[in-house]
């Protein structure tokens, strides 16, 4: 039907005159007269820039990981926090579905990947009020049955040619315009990835022992697919999200273990809304380039003092975190958590670093099992170390050794904190 009517179409300017040139047109064109003054047609209306504004901008959000890193929850939740109806694309043979008592969503399940489909999914989508679409996953439409590859291989058999540079040149512009759809579709759009999984060996530093453990490596999609995303992140057996890319600066180099609400707030906040239009109204400053820490209000802690929160993750936090990926890496920074403790509150903080540990089941971090429990216990370190600091800071200025002017030094501050 599309096909008749543009061939119509091509055949109704077919019989138009063609309106040929007049004498006056047929004169010399001077370097400075354009050639479309020369051919009859107005001179363009000159290019303007405008001032740059976001408001209610819709989220390009990839996450990608090995099996059982918890990708489509991890959509899931973010669908929910963003505020729904949300939509589901599932090509895992009906595995969202199992999370249908935890979220409330519409859920499409396909056989077939070719990415005109989901092109024409897309449109269906935000056709029919849908607020979020999460595709679970991505991967499919580039090495699943029907997508960009197999495309790619029927081109090169129907050419009868091993050269698949000649077979691209008639995929490629199908992927182009899937690209373009996702970038301009007016709803929020939340994308899965397969990772290319490889197992290595960790060793175990408390029994001496090897353990293989499985790592995600670069993401099952057609190479520099992450451009196209306001935010990509790779997700790791523990369910942690290590932000890789983002257009967020808030999220830049964050870790998440279990991402839910609290990387929503941030994502929702970036993207314009109440919250935004709030600190618009406000001086502007220069955006943090990382989390910060903020403060609540608590109770004291052994004479300590009163602990912070931490809402969202700080720079520095986020790089402990990162450095925990081993067992080593994992002593390592608790000690050096615990020497900046001491260095503040001497045995006070210590005692406090042990009792820590204690609540999350260890006497020690050797004697953890893994990484997301150590950096659980690793942020309530952290919190703790925060406060240690935060009164350094209140009380170094005022406090002074009377008749000679000297401030009091860190240790002992914190030791009298």
């Amino acid at each position: 039907m599309l096909l008749s009517a543009r061939n119509g179409q091509e055949a109704e300017n077919a019989q138009q005159p063609v309106a040929r040139p007049t004498a006056a047109q047929d004169r010399p064109v001077s370097r400075n007269e354009s050639q479309t003054n020369h051919i009859g047609l107005s001179r363009p209306e000159p290019l303007q820039f405008r001032k740059a504004v976001k408001y209610d901008a819709k989220l390009r959000f990839a996450v990608c990981g090995p099996s059982g890193s918890g990708k489509t929850y991890t959509l899931l939740q973010l669908g929910k926090e963003l505020g729904g109806p949300v939509a589901l694309l599932d090509t895992e043979r009906g595995s969202a579905s199992k999370y249908a008592d935890i979220f409330d969503f519409d859920v499409l399940e396909l056989e077939s990947y070719d990415p005109q489909r989901l092109i024409e999914i897309i449109d269906q989508a935000a056709g029919s009020g849908y607020r979020v679409l999460c595709i679970d996953s991505l991967s499919h439409f580039w090495i699943g049955k029907d997508g960009e590859l197999d495309k790619v291989d029927r081109a090169a058999r129907r050419m009868q040619t091993p050269n698949s540079f000649a077979a691209w040149k008639q995929v490629t512009p199908l992927h182009n315009a899937l690209i373009d759809k996702i970038i301009s579709a007016p709803l929020h759009i939340l994308a899965s990835m397969r990772a290319k999984t490889e197992w290595i060996l960790d060793r175990d530093e408390r029994t001496g022992k090897t353990v293989p453990r499985k790592v995600g490596l670069a993401p099952v999609m057609r190479d520099g697919i992450e451009y196209e995303f306001d935010v990509c992140g790779d997700m790791d057996q523990e369910n942690t999200l290590v932000i890789t890319k983002s257009r967020c600066p808030r999220l830049a180099g964050g870790v998440f273990p279990k991402p839910g609400k609290e990387l929503a707030d941030v994502l929702k906040e970036w993207l314009g809304g109440v919250q935004a239009e709030k600190v618009e109204s406000e001086p502007s400053e220069q955006a943090p380039v990382a989390p910060v820490v903020e403060p609540k209000k608590g109770v004291a802690v052994n004479g300590i003092g009163v602990l912070h929160t931490v809402a969202v993750l700080t720079e520095e936090l986020a790089a402990i975190w990162k450095r925990m990926c081993s067992p080593r890496g994992v002593v390592k920074e608790f000690d050096a958590l615990k020497s900046s403790v001491e260095a503040l509150a001497g045995s006070t903080g210590v005692a406090e670093y042990y009792r820590i540990l204690r609540q999350h089941g260890v006497d020690g971090p050797r004697q953890f099992q893994s990484a997301q429990p150590a950096r659980l216990c690793a942020k309530d370190v952290y919190i703790l170390l925060e406060q240690l600091r935060s009164n350094v800071r209140e009380n170094q200025g005022e406090v002074t050794l009377a008749g000679e002017g000297e401030a009091v030094s860190a240790e002992t501050l914190g030791q009298a904190g």
